[in-house]
Formats: structure tokens, C-alpha cells, sequence
């Protein structure tokens, strides 16, 4: 799978054949808002300072799908609610900038390496999926690791940084 920038605000998830099988559409540059394109649709949302969720729209009720959030050290999670799992999102200590996500056993499930797109005023993203977690990398929580690599990006690059603290 790659991931393709279509400008500053949309980014596609493309299969080895370069079919579109998701996307992600921001409502604005701040992150706070995007549209997730699936096989159904979903909308990511800020509710509160560094907290997102990823709700489903369906006709009888709103599911939250998704909670993501910004922990001490540079970190994010990505609790699946609906699969009960959790994932940890991290940035390389390397020089070369680099985000991994990790699922609750510490192993690597894929790592997105960015690369300035000065046309598009934006990222690049080079995905790199471990073959032995492919199964678990579904495209849904590709979207969410691109999302949490687009915020953190942003925070690197003088964004809003969401205020840690401690409960």
C-alpha cells in the first residue's frame, strides 16, 4: 500500500494495484476536523485538547470507533474501541524523522517516513508495513497512524501543541 498526497489537506490510501481504498480529507489545516473515506465514511473530530475520535455515522446511532491521544514523552494512542485494542504512535529518536506504530505488545506494525512536498505544500509519505502484522494493519488504522503523523508534523512545525497534563 502507499500513501498519496492529493494536496495539503487530503491524503489517499492506494493499493499495489493504485486503486483508491481510502482517504482521509481535512475540514481545515489545524487537523481538528476530517472526513475518513472507507468502505463507509467517518468523521474525526478534536474534542478536547490533543483527543480526537473517529465516529461512525449510522443511521440508528453514532459508534465512536476510534479515540486518539497525545501522551507525555511525544507519543500518541489509538484505542480501537471496537476491536478493544490499543496502539502507541512514536517518533523516531533518529536522525533521519521517521513515526512508528506499535501495537500493546511492542511490536512494529508499520512505520511512515515523511518527505517535504514543497509543490503541495505538504508531506509525502513513504509507508513501510511489517509483513508479519499486515493483517492487523487494516486501512482504517493506516488512516488513523497518517493522521497522528500529519499532528505530529504540525507540533513540530509550530502548530498547536496540546497541554500534557498529568490526571
Amino acid at each position: 500500500m502507499t500513501i498519496y498526497t492529493v494536496n495539503k489537506k487530503k491524503f489517499e490510501l492506494k493499493n499495489v494495484e493504485e486503486t483508491v481504498i481510502g482517504s482521509i480529507e481535512y475540514q481545515s489545516s489545524n487537523f481538528s476536523e476530517a472526513v475518513v473515506l472507507l468502505a463507509d465514511t467517518f468523521n474525526l473530530q478534536l474534542i478536547a485538547t490533543g483527543v480526537w475520535v473517529t465516529i461512525f455515522n449510522d443511521v440508528a446511532a453514532e459508534k465512536v470507533m476510534t479515540n486518539i491521544k497525545v501522551e507525555a514523552g511525544g507519543t500518541m494512542s489509538i484505542r480501537k474501541f471496537y476491536k478493544r485494542k490499543k496502539y502507541t504512535f512514536k517518533k523516531s529518536a533518529n536522525w533521519k524523522l521517521r513515526f512508528s506504530l506499535f501495537n500493546a505488545d511492542g511490536d512494529e506494525l508499520l512505520t511512515i517516513v515523511p518527505t517535504v512536498n514543497w509543490k503541495n505544500e505538504s508531506h509525502d509519505f513513504n509507508l513501510q508495513l511489517n509483513e508479519d502484522f499486515e493483517n492487523e494493519c487494516d486501512a482504517f488504522l493506516i488512516l488513523q497512524a497518517l493522521h497522528c503523523a500529519n499532528c505530529s508534523l504540525s507540533m513540530m512545525q509550530g502548530g498547536s501543541v496540546p497541554a500534557l497534563i498529568s490526571a
